[in-house]
């Protein structure tokens, strides 16, 4: 079988006095598409935060792609990683905030190609040239000379995804990437969400509160809530037949908000 290329391992995360992660194990298959559901505050956006090496961990283990995340072999023993490991792993990984997080000062191209001439796996001519094949991707390459101030929220995030993209990651995490944009401008992003999943064998994990779109998007859905895992399975299943009350309780809540499943 197919070694899963994310794996949480009993991992525990506290900030001060608030736990957030208890005792989590939970596990990604290569090209897996997965929608991680919940209520505010249950711990998914800290889980994207770990994998990225933002946040660090209180226990446990994580891998990615065979290899521990936030933990080194030395003379046969697992110790700390330090950062040279750290930055290892880290380009594995491509993430997308809510935010953004575009740098104001530079045209959505230079916002592009910036990290992968700086860290030189990409020499200009190269970086430029995939950069507007994924601005392409993203219906971006008319705006390739704007600067973030001349763009629309869809847009703005439209241009992160293809800066995410452009260091080729073998993994692709998503934060609510539509919760900052207006109810018009969501299924701009979300249509580039789609064509990802359709024409790429990325594995991506999406943190969202949008279920109609984790129901057409995922091929699993996981449900946490107060820093567990509750309940997963296919889309339909989580939807349609939840087994657990937490995951009935939550989705009566959402539909009675009048949003669609």
């Amino acid at each position: 079988m197919t070694a899963p290329i994310i794996e949480f391992d009993k991992v525990a995360k506290s900030f001060g006095a608030l736990q957030v992660l208890r005792d989590l194990s939970f596990a990604v298959m290569p090209a897996e598409k997965v929608a991680l559901i919940g209520p505010s505050g249950s711990g998914k956006t800290t889980i994207l935060r770990i994998l990225m090496t933002l946040d660090g961990i209180n226990g446990g283990y994580v891998k990615v792609d065979g290899e521990h995340l936030w933990h080194m072999d030395r003379d046969g023993r697992l110790v700390p990683a330090n950062e040279r490991h750290l930055h290892k792993m880290r380009v594995k990984l491509g993430m997308v905030f809510q935010q953004f997080n575009l740098f104001p000062h530079m045209t959505v191209m230079e916002n592009v190609t910036l990290a992968p001439v700086l860290t030189g796996r990409q020499k200009e001519p190269e970086a430029d040239r995939r950069a507007m094949e994924l601005l392409e991707m993203v219906g971006m390459a008319d705006k390739a000379k704007y600067k973030p101030a001349q763009l629309s929220g869809g847009q703005k995030q439209r241009a992160a995804i293809a800066r995410a993209l452009a260091l080729k990651p073998r993994i692709m995490l998503f934060d609510e990437i539509t919760s900052a944009l207006d109810p018009e401008l969501v299924e701009e992003v979300l249509n580039v969400m789609h064509r990802l999943a359709r024409e790429t064998d990325m594995t991506m994990l999406l943190v969202t509160h949008e279920m109609s779109f984790a129901h057409d998007f995922a091929d699993r859905v996981v449900f946490f809530d107060q820093g567990a895992l509750v309940e997963e399975g296919p889309p339909e299943k989580i939807f349609k037949y939840p087994s657990e009350d937490r995951t009935k309780i939550f989705l009566r809540k959402i539909i009675a908000a009048g949003l669609r499943v």
